[in-house]
């Protein structure tokens, strides 16, 4: 089954809603009424219970502060109305055929009714409408959309699955059967049913793995929040003698699991008490030592669980409770803040590491058509695609390589022997390739670009004319071919660095401090913006004969 970015999209709006606040009365859920007896797991969140529970009230205060007008304009602006939601679950099939996908649906009850119409064009506007077993249904992708219950309920998931919902159902049995009549206390709910699958595949299970699953029934999982968070597990075997082979290998576990601390250990105590660190320390290192020291207190918590785990074995289950350190609503929305804040540098990071690694991987694809180009008619291509008469430039480079970088059938369209901004030529302009997009500039329908090479007689690239590898005196690791600019082009215009080691170097294009240079080798490497200018003139030299000095 495809999961397109829709799907994504639909699947993070749903689980959005399904944790802001509902007003409906608390009845028996009608989204578990529809889960087949044969599902394989369930997963069951009470939104009114959780959105009323105590832990929530400091919350449910903060957010009336916004005022009645932004609750109106959410009510207003979103189908469905996120304060209608009652109850979400989600459930998954044990897969038809062996190795195949599991199949799955998502429910969302409402207290209120709401339009199809709305829905479809709010959740999936791109989909297309059908009609199966007397049921609309919208479908992208493989994944299916629909109003159920007279409006009161949505179903999205697979379509196979979604029009069976309700018809000939399967009945439950034993433990989960319980589970599906609801009623449970608890604010998130989830249930495998080990039922339906196939004893022979359970066999498959190598040791020790295969004393767990070994006469395995039936695992809930249960989450109350009342006052404090409290998570309780429960595990159903055929026999006792199941049940306690399990807890055996359970604590076995436990015990690998305290060894496998001591590595993460040491790496968070490294971050907190570096060796021959001397003064005060950058405040740019606070969001990493913040870190560092959230995880060395959830690992001492793991591990203090670890060595004593909480389960129990009572006849043939296995029972476990756990209660989390509570962090009240009242102190945690300023400590969140707090964290934002510290955080929001490091986030930064992330994402200039993200971009340059994705601009790096552009270039390395440019660097390798130039190759591929000098493997076909024995040399980089020139700078520029000439008028064979008069010498005039044309097109870019960048035209030239297109057939090395996929794009035959946009090389094919050009007309070599006419300028970039022809009539014709001008208008493919705006199909640029996706790898002359750089992260950080471009968006789409962008139709310049910011990866440049520079010409001249002492840079690899000439003007007009095809450069050899074997010019390249100074050793191909040791010579830039391309590089990230500052200023963009349109990506067909031959417009590139005009390059004379008499005068000064334009700006490029930064990204955290630096900027990416692909060099005649093929490689790819950053270079920081404080790297001195004459150091990079010879960088960009393909014959100077002088030593490249040790780059900081």
């Amino acid at each position: 089954m495809s999961l397109s970015k829709n799907l994504i999209h639909l699947t993070l709006v749903f689980l959005m809603l399904s944790i802001l606040p509902s007003f409906g009365s608390a009845q028996q859920p009608e989204d578990l009424k529809l889960v087949p007896g044969n599902a394989l797991a369930v997963v069951h969140i009470d939104i009114a219970k959780l959105w009323h529970a105590e832990s929530m009230k400091d919350m449910q205060d903060l957010l009336k502060k916004a005022g009645p007008e932004a609750f109106k304009a959410l009510e207003k602006r979103f189908v469905p109305d996120p304060f209608t939601v009652k109850t979400a679950t989600g459930f998954i099939m044990f897969p038809n055929m062996p190795g195949g996908p599991p199949e799955f649906v998502f429910l969302i009850s409402l207290s209120k009714p709401i339009s199809e119409k709305a829905l479809f064009e709010s959740a999936m506007p791109d989909g297309q409408t059908s009609k199966k077993d007397g049921i609309n249904i919208q479908v992208k992708d493989d994944i299916g959309l629909a109003l159920l219950n007279q409006g009161n309920l949505i179903a999205v998931g697979a379509p196979s699955l979604i029009v069976q919902l309700g018809k000939d159902k399967v009945p439950a049995k034993g433990n989960f059967e319980k589970f599906l009549k609801g009623g449970s206390e608890s604010l998130i709910n989830a249930a495998i049913n080990f039922n339906v699958v196939p004893k022979e595949a359970l066999a498959f299970a190598p040791p020790p793995f295969n004393t767990l699953v070994k006469g395995i029934n039936y695992m809930e999982v249960d989450i109350m929040a009342e006052k404090g968070l409290k998570i309780a597990t429960s595990i159903t075997y055929e026999m006792a003698e199941d049940a306690k082979g399990a807890l055996e290998t359970i604590r076995s576990f436990a015990k690998l699991g305290i060894s496998q601390l001591a590595e993460p250990r040491l790496e968070l105590e490294k971050r907190l008490f570096p060796k021959g660190q001397q003064g005060v320390t950058p405040l740019t290192e606070l969001p990493e030592f913040m870190g560092a020291l959230v995880g060395l207190a959830m690992l001492n918590e793991v591990e203090g669980l670890l060595k004593n785990p909480p389960i129990k074995l009572q006849g043939a289950s296995l029972l476990a409770e756990y209660s989390p350190p509570s962090i009240s609503t009242n102190s945690m929305v300023p400590t969140m803040g707090i964290l934002v804040g510290l955080l929001l540098p490091a986030v930064q990071k992330v994402r200039e590491a993200a971009t340059r690694a994705n601009s790096m991987n552009n270039l390395k694809q440019i660097c390798l058509a130039f190759h591929n180009y000098h493997d076909t008619y024995n040399g980089f291509p020139a700078a520029a695609i000439t008028d064979k008469k008069t010498g005039n430039p044309l097109l870019s480079w960048r035209v030239a390589i297109l057939p090395y970088i996929e794009e035959q059938n946009l090389y094919q369209q050009f007309k070599l022997d006419e300028p970039w901004d022809s009539e014709h030529n001008l208008k493919l302009a705006k199909n640029m390739p996706k790898v002359y997009f750089h992260p950080k500039v471009n968006k789409p329908g962008d139709d310049k670009t910011h990866y440049k090479v520079f010409t001249g007689k002492d840079a690899v690239i000439d003007l007009t004319k095809q450069g050899k590898l074997s010019s390249i005196l100074d050793g191909t690791s040791n010579t830039i071919m391309v590089v990230e600019a500052a200023d963009g082009v349109v990506w067909t215009k031959p417009e590139d660095i005009a390059f004379d080691p008499k005068k000064p170097l334009p700006k490029m294009l930064e990204v955290g401090g630096g900027f990416n240079a692909g060099f005649a080798d093929g490689s790819v490497r950053f270079l920081k913006s404080t790297i001195d200018p004459e150091i990079l003139k010879l960088l960009i030299q393909k014959n100077d004969g002088k030593v490249i000095p040790a780059i900081p």
